[in-house]
């Protein structure tokens, strides 16, 4: 258990957090996108066990359309604890469908093959701690995969250690990045914990490797990390958790003792130069750290920010309560920004599970939370939650608590989780599918961390749209008012409906009834069809004018010359007193007569 908070009291930290909450306008909470499940799972395959999301688009898109979610207990075939990872497609109205299975081309039972899972753009790295090599039991290894644009996964490598020895369990946290980031769309660089790997009578000191892919598409081992020297110690389990952003990686060690505090924890930045070559720029440690909290146990890095999570930082009596730390890096120094804990934190939630970074937002997860589902009243143990923060200035405040739809004890929602932009995905390994139970099958959950409200009626835009108070034409998860108001859609006829919804039959980007009104286009029918649409479709211009035949006729040109003259007039004569043909009777009186002369002679000459 570790000990009270000294330097930084319960007290100043709820006093912080009140003064950035102050500072931050709190929107709509999070929206469920939906569950994710395995079509195929079954009791005990922990599915959620490690999440990772991304963009298609790489960097230059804050909207997360690709979700990975790790299976290690998955048994594939015959094969029992292979494991596995489903890869869900986030389509634009904002649903998940499947598209996908990952498994190791060479998996064997007790690989634990998706342990850990980490994406950027369209290439991902799936750890097999448990993997075998040759008589090393537990050796480990991960795998690299790519997607083609038509949405098809290949293994690319597989990723070995080195120097790995028997248990090390290479492959239990791994991260991807891009070393260039700006508008990478595929990583190239794979950072690969390996917390069992021993030195020398060092057991489980730990370490982490890193990975680079050539420009011919080969991966390579550029280096290996651990803690060096007199830092280096037993238990230290280095490389437990790992991150990486850009040329910069971080590495958990929640088991380094530091002055005596046993298990306090650490991470280690270290710093990539052109040449390849990395050296450690910093060691991170909390300012109130203490004996058991396990600092760093799991990580999250952006572009210039490091989130550890020290899920077993205990209250004052309030034990494994948890927190989590915000540390920030101006050039090459590094220091602690703010200590981030849940609001209605209680004992045992180990907040700082599972965190997520993304520019000025940050998830917190509670795997252990006791509290209500997002719909009903009855409250569950052990249901799980996630923590959206907000950074103003350099104060950060917590915007919103989230969990799951539906409640369920034991459900762990939170065990894992990962952030893209305004996104996040969150494992729920411990949820248990069907009926009857299939105990700890498992799920994950998809959400809209901030969601937009363009319109400002402090409505999330998507349930605008699903409860039917906004339109949406287009079908682009925007309002339609929206859309015309930020220019992205025109409404010349100012009815609030886009240009583009409206039936333009001649493709000028002009709504046919718009035309139709101004004049701009004949409409001889009234039938709010530009006359020229009419034709295309079959009505007949047996002379080529552009007018339809019936409109001709019913204006007096019988005989579709383009002009009323002596040829009309006889046919009026011809069939004085009778109906036939109907078209002649252009007063509609019933018989062609006076009346009708008398419109030819008014209209006589060439038609407009």
């Amino acid at each position: 258990m570790a000990m009270a908070d000294t330097s930084i009291p319960s007290t100043s930290v709820a006093a912080a957090l009140a003064f950035a909450l102050s500072a931050v306008a709190v929107a709509g909470p999070p929206v469920q996108e939906g569950k994710l499940l395995a079509s195929d799972g079954e009791q005990l395959d922990t599915f959620g066990y490690a999440v990772s999301m991304t963009s298609v688009a790489g960097i230059a898109s804050p909207t997360a359309d690709l979700a990975l979610v790790g299976i290690p207990y998955d048994i594939v075939g015959p094969i029992v604890n292979k494991g596995s990872v489903n890869i869900y497609k986030r389509a634009t109205n904002g649903t998940w469908a499947f598209e996908g299975k990952l498994v190791a081309a060479d998996g064997a039972t007790n690989d634990y093959f998706g342990a850990s899972v980490s994406v950027f753009g369209n290439t991902a790295v799936v750890g097999a701690p448990g993997d075998d090599t040759g008589t090393m039991f537990d050796h480990g290894s991960a795998y690299v995969f790519t997607r083609t644009t038509a949405g098809v996964w290949t293994q690319a490598a597989k990723l070995v250690a080195a120097d790995g020895a028997a248990s090390d369990v290479f492959g239990s946290a791994t991260a991807i990045t891009n070393t260039v980031i700006a508008s990478a769309t595929s990583g190239d660089l794979v950072v690969v914990g390996a917390w069992s790997d021993d030195f020398g009578t060092l057991t489980d000191q730990g370490s982490a490797y890193i990975f680079k892919k050539s420009a011919a598409g080969t991966w390579t081992q550029e280096g290996k990390f651990w803690a060096v020297g007199a830092d280096g110690a037993a238990n230290e389990y280095y490389g437990s958790a790992v991150a990486a952003y850009g040329e910069r990686a971080v590495l958990g060690c929640p088991g380094d003792d530091i002055s005596g505090a046993v298990d306090r924890g650490s991470a280690y930045v270290w710093k990539r130069a052109s040449t390849g070559v990395w050296a450690q720029e910093t060691k991170l440690v909390a300012s109130d750290g203490a004996g058991g909290d396990a600092f760093a146990g799991s990580l999250a890095m952006s572009a210039d920010s490091v989130l550890a999570g020290a899920a077993n930082d205990d209250f004052a009596t309030v034990a494994d309560r948890g927190s989590a730390y915000v540390f920030v890096v101006s050039g090459a120094v590094w220091t602690q920004q703010a200590k981030i804990v849940a609001a209605d934190g209680l004992a045992n939630d180990r907040f700082g599970t599972s965190v997520g970074i993304s520019g000025s937002s940050a998830i917190v997860t509670a795997p252990n939370d006791d509290g209500l589902a997002a719909s009903g009243s009855t409250s569950w143990t052990d249901l799980g939650a996630a923590y959206l923060f907000e950074r103003v200035g350099t104060m950060w405040g917590e915007k919103h608590r989230f969990t799951a739809s539906d409640g369920q004890n034991g459900k762990s929602f939170g065990q894992s989780a990962a952030m893209w932009g305004r996104y996040a995905v969150v494992g729920a390994p411990g949820d248990d599918i069907g009926t009857p139970p299939r105990q700890n099958q498992g799920s994950a959950y998809a959400f809209e961390l901030i969601p937009t409200d363009c319109n400002n009626n402090s409505i999330p835009d998507a349930e605008d749209i699903a409860s039917g108070i906004a339109q949406d034409c287009n079908t682009n998860q925007i309002p339609d008012s929206c859309d015309i108001a930020a220019a992205t859609s025109t409404d010349v006829d100012a009815n609030g409906v886009p240009d583009e919804c409206q039936t333009d039959c001649n493709d000028n980007n002009i709504p046919d009834a718009w035309e139709v009104a101004q004049g701009t286009v004949r409409d001889c029918n009234s039938n709010l069809v530009p006359d020229s649409c009419d034709i295309v479709a079959g009505a007949p211009d047996t002379d080529v004018d552009g007018r339809i035949d019936t409109c001709e006729r019913a204006l007096g040109d019988f005989d579709l010359d383009g002009a009323i003259g002596g040829l009309d007039m006889a046919l009026i004569l011809s069939a004085w007193g009778t109906n036939t043909p109907p078209y002649a009777d252009l007063d509609g009186d019933g018989s062609i007569g006076g009346g009708d002369l008398t419109a030819i002679f008014s209209r006589w000459g060439t038609l407009p």
